[in-house]
């Protein structure tokens, strides 16, 4: 079954997701946006032969949303930082910097996603090394007490020492500079 994000495609590679869902890209836009497929697709290939890749590890939705964004089809609807977070580390993984650029964008303008999920937002920001990402995610975790009960938040469960210590240094001195005022 193929998704319809992409329907003609003049030199095409399939992608087939590990749901095996496959989509149908142009080679030169993949090249374009991604520096892994550029080094992949680059080696030669067969005469007259399609390039299909099969051995993907990532879900449909996240290859389908990845797809949206690079070839300017509509938007993918995102509305939550845990429907951002895996087209980001996929991104991440295929080397697609114009897109982490553009979800990056999106979370620094929209607030939302800082004031529902603060702690998830700082995850990811963690993860992908966004300091102006995890900032702005500590701004808005502020209320949330980090130490609450013998068990962590999930998200923080999942970060290195040194994140978490930030996360409360940067909650030190929000609270202190409120404190001077």
């Amino acid at each position: 079954q193929f998704c319809d994000v992409i329907k003609e495609a003049d030199e095409a590679v399939t992608l087939v997701s590990s749901d095996n869902v496959k989509f149908l890209v142009n080679a030169n836009i993949l090249r374009a946006s991604s520096d892994l497929f550029g080094s992949t697709l680059s080696l030669p290939q067969p005469e007259n032969s399609r390039v299909v890749i099969d051995t993907l590890d990532e879900d449909s939705a996240t290859i389908e949303g990845i797809l949206r964004i690079i070839t300017a089809k509509e938007f993918p609807s995102l509305s939550t930082v845990k429907e951002i977070t895996p087209i980001a580390l996929v991104s991440e993984k295929w080397e697609m910097r114009g897109v982490l650029s553009i979800l990056r964008m999106l979370l620094l303008r929209d607030l939302t996603f800082a004031s529902a999920t603060p702690l998830d937002l700082y995850w990811l920001g963690c993860r992908l090394k966004w300091e102006d990402v995890m900032k702005l995610a500590s701004a808005h975790s502020c209320d949330k007490d980090v130490y609450a009960g013998p068990i962590l938040h999930p998200s923080l469960s999942r970060l290195n020492r040194m994140d978490l210590w930030r996360l409360t240094w940067f909650h030190r001195e929000r609270r202190n500079g409120m404190e001077r005022r």
